[in-house]
C-alpha cells in the first residue's frame, strides 16, 4: 500500500477514512485498467472517474505502476487466503474442486471484485521489475495450492492414480481464467457456470470407486439380478 511520507520522528498510520478512500481510488483504478488497458489509461482517467483533481491520487499511490501493483497484489492474495482453508478444511476431493473453481471465479458476481482480476490477468507482466517479480511469486504460490488440491485427492485415493497434478492444475486455470479474462460474463450465470466446470473437471479426474466418482451406467440389456 502507497502512504504519504514520513518523517524521521513521526510514523504516519493510516485513519479508517484514509483507508475507504484508498481503497475507492484502488477501485477507480482497476475499472479503468480493466476498460481501456492499463497502456491505455492514465492517471488522469482515474481522476476523472473519482471527480477529483489529477495531483490528489498521489496522496495514495506515487504514479500510475504503483496503482497497477496494488491491484495485482490485491487481485490474488484473497484467492490464496481462501485456497488455503479449503484446502486445509475435510470435505471431500471433488467438493474442495468445486469450492477451489467458486473461489477463482466468485468475483465476477460483484463490481468490481472481477476486474481486479481481469487487471491481475491481463497486465501484471507489464509491472516493472521488483513488483513484477512479487506479484508473479504470488500467482506461482496459488498455482502450487490449486496443484496441491489434486495432490491430496490422488493421495486420497479420490483422484485418478494416474492424474498429473501440473496439467490438471493448468487446466483448471485456463478454463476459469479464459472466462475472466473476457469480462463479459454476466453476474446473474456465474453460479451455473461454476457448477458446470465443476461437473466438466469432476468427470475427468475423479477416481472410479470413489464415493464422489462417477455412477457406471448399466448397459440397457443387462437385467437385474434376483
Amino acid at each position: 500500500m502507497s502512504t504519504p511520507a514520513t518523517t524521521a520522528t513521526a510514523r504516519w498510520e493510516p485513519t479508517p477514512r484514509w483507508e475507504r478512500r484508498y481503497r475507492e481510488v484502488l477501485d477507480a483504478a482497476a475499472t479503468i485498467f480493466a476498460e481501456k488497458t492499463y497502456a491505455g489509461a492514465s492517471t488522469r482517467d482515474i481522476a476523472e472517474r473519482l471527480g477529483v483533481r489529477q495531483a490528489s491520487l498521489y496522496y495514495y499511490f506515487p504514479s500510475k505502476e504503483a496503482a497497477l501493483a496494488a491491484i495485482c497484489e490485491h487481485g490474488v492474495k484473497d484467492f490464496i487466503a481462501n485456497l488455503k482453508r479449503i484446502i486445509a478444511g475435510p470435505a471431500p476431493a471433488a467438493e474442495k474442486l468445486h469450492a477451489a473453481i467458486a473461489n477463482h471465479l466468485a468475483p465476477l458476481r460483484t463490481h468490481p471484485d472481477g476486474d481486479y482480476v481481469c487487471v491481475f490477468l491481463r497486465h501484471r507482466r507489464e509491472l516493472p521489475d521488483g513488483p513484477r517479480q512479487q506479484v508473479a511469486a504470488l500467482a506461482r504460490a496459488y498455482q502450487d495450492l490449486i496443484e496441491q488440491l489434486f495432490v491430496d485427492g490422488i493421495k486420497t485415493r479420490q483422484f485418478r492414480a494416474d492424474l498429473d497434478p501440473k496439467l490438471a492444475a493448468l487446466a483448471l486455470l485456463g478454463l476459469c481464467n479464459s472466462v475472466i479474462a473476457t469480462r463479459s460474463i454476466r453476474p446473474s450465470t456465474v453460479d451455473a457456470m461454476i457448477a458446470e466446470y465443476a461437473g466438466i473437471l469432476s468427470g475427468g479426474v475423479i477416481a472410479r470407486g470413489s464415493p464422489a466418482g462417477p455412477a457406471r451406467r448399466r448397459p440397457r440389456n443387462a437385467r437385474k439380478r434376483p
